[in-house]
């Protein structure tokens, strides 16, 4: 097991220790083969956006940083298991926008923050992290200001 965990390979590969679990059970459980989960483990593909929805549920936490609001537009997107196009519609913009904002190239506006933070903080996305990521936000806005 490793004590800190760096990669989403990572924390599955612990969390799957600790469960006791074989990979192939662990990919069964998230509906895929394992070899695919097996290349998610030795980081050797990242999982499509459809399928972190099981991923977060299976580890119990969002493995990724949270620092900024362009990583809020990311875990907002994988707790949804949603594509930028359809996380747009339902933040109320073009999904250009919502690329820029995940690259980092453009700042959300306020209201856009608020609605993010609430889907981020849907009962599928509610991990002890999002404080800390609230804070770097403000932090971020602060800044620009």
């Amino acid at each position: 097991m490793i004590h800190h965990p760096n990669t989403l390979g990572q924390h599955l590969r612990n969390q799957r220790l600790i469960q006791g679990l074989r990979q192939e059970d662990v990919g069964g459980q998230l509906g895929t083969l394992r070899e695919v989960y097996e290349r998610w483990e030795r980081d050797e593909r990242l999982p499509v956006i459809s399928e972190w929805p099981g991923i977060l549920s299976f580890l119990g936490y969002y493995p990724a940083r949270e620092e900024t609001a362009a990583d809020l537009v990311l875990k907002a997107r994988r707790c949804l298991g949603t594509d930028q196009k359809s996380l747009a519609k339902v933040v109320g913009v073009i999904h250009q926008r919502v690329r820029r904002w995940e690259r980092g190239q453009e700042l959300p506006p306020i209201d856009a923050i608020a609605r993010l933070t609430r889907l981020a903080s849907l009962p599928q996305c509610s991990f002890a992290k999002d404080a800390h990521l609230t804070q770097a936000i403000d932090k971020q806005y602060l800044a620009v200001v």
